[in-house]
């Protein structure tokens, strides 16, 4: 009776093997079709040429074919599985009451057979099931994707944009948004023909990509509109961001049939604010589209709550001078050492214990949501020789000087803490590694220009930093050791005169 039973257990794990193959398969094309449904339906009408229509209808027809290939593939699986319990069942019958050894190895020969057949076209059909699925998931990419700049499209636009205003109303992480048109587009257009347009069109795409961080979403949002979403950014950050998109775009020679075309761009830009909706923040964005174009185009102009102002006036930016001196350009001048003033800078800046408590919630929220999170450590080179040399109200006035220049090489969401004696710790949210060193290089080159009186001496201060990425099982106080770990030691300069 053994064989037999061997029989029956190849026959009872056969057979919900099939039937979850069975599953699977109708699963999928419901799925795919319920998908394909609901992807049709939230797509809006293409104000575009017949290109992106044939494009459309290249999609749909694609779909189609998967739909219809995944439904005659649970058609084949659910035949089939009839088919074998049928062949079982035939075998079974003719095996009757006999229980001769003769008769059960036949049986057993027959149903180990069946089961190698309906195995081979299980596989067969798993092999079918994951290439829909790739098929599946490539359309899923190319739904969100601009067909002509290779973007992401104005769908995925709108997805980013409520993710980011979920994000911001959970958690108060601010994020900006720029939009631009390409200036007298359809002037261009009609001038050169809509083969160059796409040409412009593309190299715009491409120069966006490159001046966007890696954690930023550029978007083609329709026609010659363009828009770039910037994630835990706020609005001075978003404002230097807006000129080196338009510089990027001037500057750009784009080669077409022996021609050279150039381009510019009318650009808007603002920051999310409290109990604010995408449109609203849209708006803002594109009324300052508007002012652009009306100052002339191939300007940059940001919305401050109330009204449109060009880029450079309001508040502090790149390469203006803000009330105490410093220039953002990188020749910083600190307040007089023997001002009243200083040390206020210090003063104003967190401890380390309400360092890492902030450090560890955003930790949190980096692993929670994806985010970058980058934390930068700074220590001014032979600060203890300093000093010694000059007493301690001396070497507190010199941490001053550094803190503003540090700062002045941040953006608002940055957070500059104190760490020991000479040393300082800086938390950049939304900032790759890569980044964070962009960041610390520009940090240097602050301190290092500097020149500061002191006696009859000029005194020329150096940092040092160290740079580290958000690890999945970080904590506040080993994300800051590891930076502290990596500070780099700094090439030997001719000491200041």
């Amino acid at each position: 009776m053994l064989p037999l039973g061997s029989a029956l257990n190849y026959l009872l794990i056969d057979v919900p093997l099939a039937l979850i193959a069975l599953l699977v398969g109708v699963f999928s094309a419901l799925w795919y079709v319920r998908h394909t449904a609901s992807t049709l339906a939230s797509s809006e009408e293409s104000e575009e040429a017949s290109r992106e229509k044939e494009a459309k209808d290249n999609d749909s027809e694609r779909a189609n074919m998967a739909a219809l290939q995944l439904r005659d593939l649970a058609k084949n699986v659910a035949s089939d599985v009839g088919a074998h319990n049928t062949l079982v069942s035939d075998i079974t019958d003719e095996l009757g009451n006999s229980h001769s050894a003769e008769a059960v190895t036949e049986a057993v020969k027959k149903i180990l057979s069946a089961n190698e057949t309906l195995q081979d076209r299980l596989a067969d059909a798993d092999q079918k099931i994951q290439s829909q699925a790739e098929e599946i998931r490539t359309q899923q990419s190319e739904a969100r994707t601009d067909v002509l700049t290779k973007l992401a499209n104005r769908r995925a636009f709108d997805d980013a944009i409520k993710k980011n205003l979920e994000i911001f109303s959970d958690n108060r992480w601010p994020f900006s948004l720029v939009i631009f048109d390409v200036d007298h587009f359809k002037k261009f257009n009609d001038t050169h023909g809509h083969q160059a347009g796409d040409e412009v069109l593309r190299a715009v795409g491409k120069q966006l990509k490159q001046v966007a961080k890696s954690t930023d979403i550029p978007c083609r949002y329709g026609g010659e509109e363009f828009a770039l979403i910037l994630p835990n950014s706020k609005i001075d950050s978003a404002r230097i961001t807006s000129e080196s998109v338009r510089k990027a775009i001037e500057g750009h020679s784009i080669e077409f049939e022996g021609k050279t075309l150039n381009v510019t761009a009318s650009i808007g830009v603002a920051e999310i604010a409290a109990g604010e909706d995408a449109v609203r923040l849209i708006r803002r964005s594109d009324d300052c589209v508007y002012a652009a174009k009306e100052a002339g185009r191939n300007q940059s102009y940001w919305h401050n709550g109330s009204e449109c102002l060009a880029v450079g006036h309001g508040t502090k930016s790149e390469g203006t001078t803000d009330s105490d001196g410093a220039n953002d350009t990188g020749d910083a001048k600190p307040k007089n050492l023997n001002s009243t003033e200083v040390g206020d800078t210090l003063a104003s800046l967190p401890d380390s214990p309400k360092f890492s408590e902030e450090l560890q919630r955003r930790i949190a929220e980096s692993h929670r949501f994806g985010v970058s999170l980058s934390v930068m450590s700074i220590r001014v080179k032979d600060y203890a020789d300093l000093e010694n040399e000059y007493g301690n109200a001396v070497g507190r006035l010199l941490l001053d000087s550094v803190a503003q220049f540090i700062r002045s090489s941040l953006r608002g969401m940055d957070l500059l803490g104190k760490s020991s004696a000479g040393e300082f710790v800086v938390m950049l949210p939304g900032s790759t590694e890569r980044e964070a060193k962009q960041v610390a290089a520009r940090v240097q080159a602050r301190v290092s220009n500097c020149v500061i009186p002191l006696g009859g001496r000029k005194l020329r201060l150096q940092v040092q930093q160290g740079v580290s990425d958000v690890y999945p099982d970080d904590d506040a106080a080993s994300m800051i050791g590891r930076a502290n770990q990596v500070i780099e030691p700094l090439q030997e300069t001719a000491p200041a005169s």
